[in-house]
């Protein structure tokens, strides 16, 4: 069994090997040695080598490098590395209610929650300037000597 499997592999490989142009001659071809395969083993070949083939008949299109196919054809497709390339250029809809024009985060602003030790932390510091804040603001509020500008 594998070394039909290993002469159809070979077949395959020297059929993509000949580069036929015309597409339906490539048809005709991948015809030919599939239908081969199956009167000789009785079963249809392995589907890594009916991808091969398929990738063989359609090189055109998989080969393609213009990034807008969908303008230029009626039913274009694409490969996986285009496919990829297509999904890394696309934005989610939930980021277009958020996200302006200008490419900035415009949602509304939220705290996050402080751990314990930040917030231990902030309170010590707070004590600390309410202690001087307390001191200067009894200084400036404390009554001060009484001065007389006229005598009597």
């Amino acid at each position: 069994m594998n070394d039909y499997k290993a002469a159809f592999n070979e077949a395959v490989t020297d059929l993509i090997n000949h580069k036929i142009t015309d597409r339906q001659e490539r048809i005709k071809a991948v015809e030919a040695l599939t239908d081969a395969y199956i009167d000789s083993v009785g079963q249809a070949p392995d589907s890594v080598q009916l991808e091969r083939l398929a990738d063989y008949i359609l090189v055109e299109e998989l080969t393609d490098m213009h990034p807008d196919k969908i303008t230029r054809e009626e039913y274009p497709f694409f490969s996986s590395w285009q496919l990829q390339r297509r999904r890394n250029k696309e934005s989610s809809f939930g980021n277009v209610a958020t996200v302006g024009v200008d490419g900035k985060d415009h949602r509304k602003m939220t705290k996050r929650k402080r751990r314990r030790a930040e917030d231990n932390y902030v309170d010590r510091s707070a004590k600390i300037r309410n202690k001087e804040r307390r001191e200067r603001y009894r200084i400036e509020r404390k009554p001060g000597e009484v001065r007389t500008y006229y005598q009597q």
